[in-house]
């Protein structure tokens, strides 16, 4: 029995070097711009809701917040007194939100699909949680990339 497990661990551990030895620095580069791609969008989400937010009369951050709590729950908008334009102003700026976070998700999408593939994408992301070689690795290439 102990010889198995030991030989387990072996083939294991050859596994998790060998999947570290196939993702390349092209690999990693790509998978860095796919997050910095990810983070410009998701970055400008913020400060374009403050954006609609000033820019609406009768709107502040705090209502919003307010609304948004409520989320679409009509009894809950009911208790916050909504109004029919916060509503509506509340699900435009939802839409917005969700059309960036779909962006978000394609660029991932794209960048795994087409530029390192899913499996490799998947190993990377994986592999950041719990290498520390291939944290290292990563960000080199992530600091060459700012």
């Amino acid at each position: 029995m102990k010889k198995q497990v030991l030989l387990l661990i072996l083939v294991f551990g050859f596994g998790l070097a060998y999947a570290q030895d196939e993702i390349t620095d092209d690999d990693l580069k790509a998978y860095a711009i796919a997050n910095a791609a990810v983070k410009s969008i998701t970055s400008s989400i913020s400060p374009m809701v403050n954006d609609l937010i000033a820019k609406q009369e009768g709107m502040t951050g705090q209502r919003f917040k307010e609304l948004q709590g409520a989320g679409g729950d009509a009894d809950k908008l009911a208790a916050v007194e909504a109004k029919d334009w916060e509503i509506k102003f509340m699900e435009m700026i939802n839409g917005e939100i969700e059309k960036r976070k779909d962006a978000a998700k394609e660029v991932v999408n794209l960048m795994a699909k087409y530029a390192m593939g899913a499996s490799t994408y998947k190993a990377i992301r994986s592999g950041l949680s719990n290498d520390p070689t291939l944290q290292a690795r990563y960000s080199e290439i992530e600091d060459k990339l700012e």
